[in-house]
């Protein structure tokens, strides 16, 4: 990675030093310093709103975003985003609330809000596109002969993950691992035209044969790799996701596995570039609540 690449908390110092240039950053993103009326929008000293030159009318840009009547200095927000940002491995509340001397009630507002800022494109992969699918979480001893396997099995969550070669990614819960949810994954995630699907050798994805090119790897008869057919991209991403829970979180409930999946795909998306990583997450975050 270049050096104008990376991003650092002395650049974050650099570029917002004070909280009134954090305030200019959300300003100048959301509006425009030009009023209608002809006049000039100025920062009212000591408050977090501007006022025109001329018309008097005020803005309160922080209103509209996930700041909105948060007590946290915006400088502080800015450096949990930065944190978030370059955390490719996630990071906890707990740890949050330790770098930022905050509460742990505060810490996880943080990140849930910036989690839930996170949504995945809707614009379809294509080229040679890997699919799998994995269990995540879980409790319960499937018994001496897995008599039990079933229950065990039932409440874990059902994640499908589709990556496009040298591209983007797409990670979801679905319902169950039955071939008409994968079938519905795919179409909803993968463009028909000019795409290779490159998944294993079960029967779910048997479906997407009357429509998509499929090539497949075979691992019950130790197949792995094949010229360039395998799906290595997506079973490194599913280790690297798996490793990350158990390291930072150890544990997700279902309810906001989804939350961190998005997160996960946002860095993921955005892996080549800590400067832009940082400035694409600023930018979602600003936008989410408009």
């Amino acid at each position: 990675m270049a050096k104008t690449d990376k991003y650092s908390i002395r650049d974050l110092k650099k570029d917002f030093p004070t909280e009134e240039a954090c305030l200019d950053l959300i300003f100048d993103t959301l509006h425009s310093r030009d009023c209608s009326c002809g006049g000039t929008y100025r920062q009212i000293n000591g408050r977090k709103q501007y006022q025109c030159s001329k018309c008097r009318f005020q803005i309160a840009p922080a209103s509209t975003t996930i700041f909105h009547k948060s007590d946290t200095p915006l400088s502080l927000w800015f450096h949990a985003i930065f944190i978030f940002s370059n955390a490719k491995s996630g990071i906890s509340a707990k740890e949050m609330e330790r770098q930022l001397g905050v509460t742990y009630k505060c810490a996880w507002r943080i990140l849930s809000l910036i989690r839930k800022a996170l949504k995945q494109s809707n614009k379809k992969l294509r080229g040679g596109v890997e699919i799998d699918t994995g269990f995540f979480g879980g409790r319960g001893n499937a018994g001496k002969n897995n008599e039990d396997l079933s229950k065990v099995m039932a409440r874990k969550a059902v994640v499908t993950i589709a990556v496009e070669r040298n591209g983007q990614i797409r990670a979801e819960i679905v319902p169950d691992a039955t071939a008409k949810t994968m079938q519905d994954f795919i179409d909803r995630n993968v463009e028909k035209e000019h795409t290779t699907l490159i998944t294993d050798s079960s029967k779910v994805y048997g479906r997407s044969d009357k429509v998509w090119n499929r090539e497949k790897v075979d691992h019950h008869k130790k197949e792995y790799v094949r010229g360039d057919i395998h799906i290595n991209t997506v079973e490194t991403f599913f280790s690297h996701l798996k490793r990350s829970i158990k390291g930072t979180f150890k544990s997700i409930s279902k309810q906001h596995l989804q939350s961190y999946l998005d997160s996960f795909v946002f860095h993921y998306n955005n892996r080549y570039n800590d400067k832009e990583r940082f400035g694409v997450l600023l930018g979602t975050v600003l936008h989410a609540s408009r």
